[in-house]
């Protein structure tokens, strides 16, 4: 989760994906689904599931209901998450995480990049061991070394 944040943030390692954290008002999901479709976003299979086999089909309201997806496009994969336990429950919870991003001019736009202290805590939310090696990797790139 987050691997362009880590780098950003002073640990540079390889990713496979983009991770989005759109804002959650309806307007601007219908703004990303469009960007989404012109990318040619499919929802990627879930273990053994085929993508006809899942739950909700693709489509505007499947982003309006503010759950995770992870898509291929037409230019690499790309993770939507709109649901954090704990950290990202509520269009105030978005406004808080984005009120602490850090925007970066990338040369054709400018986005927000989620800030370090809160990449920490949604790394040690999900608790997955990449995430637990890119804590440990960034709390050294930044001299942390009393940090648990």
């Amino acid at each position: 989760m987050f691997g362009a944040a880590v780098a950003y943030h002073g640990h540079v390692r390889a990713t496979r994906d983009i991770d989005l954290v759109p804002d959650p008002r309806e307007e601007n999901l219908r703004k990303l689904w469009r960007a989404l479709e012109a990318l040619d976003a499919r929802p990627l299979a879930l273990g053994d599931l085929q993508q006809k086999e899942l739950p909700v089909g693709w489509s505007p309201e499947a982003l309006l209901d503010h759950g995770n997806r992870d898509l291929a496009t037409a230019h690499g994969r790309v993770d939507i998450l709109q649901y954090v336990h704990g950290k990202l429950e509520t269009p105030e919870d978005y406004d808080a995480l984005a009120g602490k991003a850090e925007p970066v001019d990338i040369g054709f736009g400018v986005f927000l990049v989620v800030g370090y202290e809160d990449l920490i805590d949604l790394k040690t939310l999900a608790g997955r061991d990449q995430d637990l090696t890119d804590i440990r990797a960034l709390r050294e790139a930044r001299d942390e070394t009393s940090a648990g």
